[in-house]
């Protein structure tokens, strides 16, 4: 089955360039593993600082939301600390949400990258945790139910 996808980029005199896209499946999915995050962080635009927050990540891109006021194919700075920050291209933009593909892919010993697998692991910690006590709660319970 194909789809068509109307994206709008903007070209190198900032008109508007429609294009459709035709693809096979799922629409601009990234191939690389992907790590769940969720922190907030400032994305730098034609000179305007926003609020965003981060909620994906690979070596290669990031799924951003809270965007507003941005376009695929705008350039942007994203600053995850004072002294970390990523820069790329939005690939595609639905609402609020939005795909980053760096302008070159993160190499593990980069300092962004291990600030997002840092983020990673404690999201993961988090989820880990709360199967564990969901697991013993139910094991309790098990417990009590063959006692009677």
């Amino acid at each position: 089955m194909f789809a068509v996808q109307y994206s709008i980029v903007r070209d190198q005199t900032w008109g508007v360039l429609m294009r459709d896209t035709v693809m096979q499946g799922q629409f601009l999915r990234r191939k690389d593993q992907r790590r769940r995050v969720q922190f907030n962080a400032i994305a730098e635009c034609h000179g305007i600082a926003r609020a965003i927050e981060v909620v994906d990540f690979s070596n290669a891109g990031l799924r951003i939301d809270k965007v507003s006021g941005l376009a695929a194919g705008d350039r942007l700075k994203i600053s995850f600390t004072p002294d970390i920050s990523v820069e790329g291209t939005i690939a595609w933009l639905v609402w609020h949400k939005a795909g980053l593909q760096f302008t070159k892919p993160l190499k593990q010993d980069a300092p962004a990258y291990q600030y997002l697998v840092e983020r990673a692991a404690f999201i993961e910690q988090a989820h880990v945790r709360a199967i564990s006590s969901l697991a013993q709660r139910e094991a309790q319970k098990l417990h009590e139910t063959d006692q009677s």
